[in-house]
């Protein structure tokens, strides 16, 4: 078993739900942050989803929250979010300017 700790950047197309991060097989991770930050003068509204095992409806873990102009907050805010082999994160945003930023621990199950 090892623990690799990873970070992933996306800055998604507005209003397209978008893929950020899918579980390899035989791990877990382990998602200590994700950031979101809004580059504009315009607040965009943002939600994230965990769908289980990639497919079905979406467990949202954040709902159409506001992101002010020029401001940033941590979705998770310091709660661990755990997923297993094939969930995938999902993200949109009403605005095409916004930057998630998300951190990890994988853990081989191996």
């Amino acid at each position: 078993m090892a623990n690799k700790y990873f970070r992933q950047v996306l800055i998604p197309t507005a209003t397209i739900e978008t893929s950020m991060y899918t579980v390899p097989d035989a791990n877990t991770a382990i998602v200590r942050s994700l950031r979101v930050t809004n580059i504009t003068g315009t607040a965009s509204d943002i939600t994230v989803a965990v769908y289980v095992n990639g497919v079905g409806t979406g467990n949202v873990v954040q709902k159409t929250r506001s992101v002010g102009p020029y401001s940033t907050f941590d979705v998770f805010n310091g709660i661990p979010c755990v997923m297993e082999a094939s969930d995938v994160l999902k993200v949109i945003s009403s605005g095409s300017d916004v930057h998630f930023y998300l951190s990890y621990l994988e853990v081989d199950r191996n």
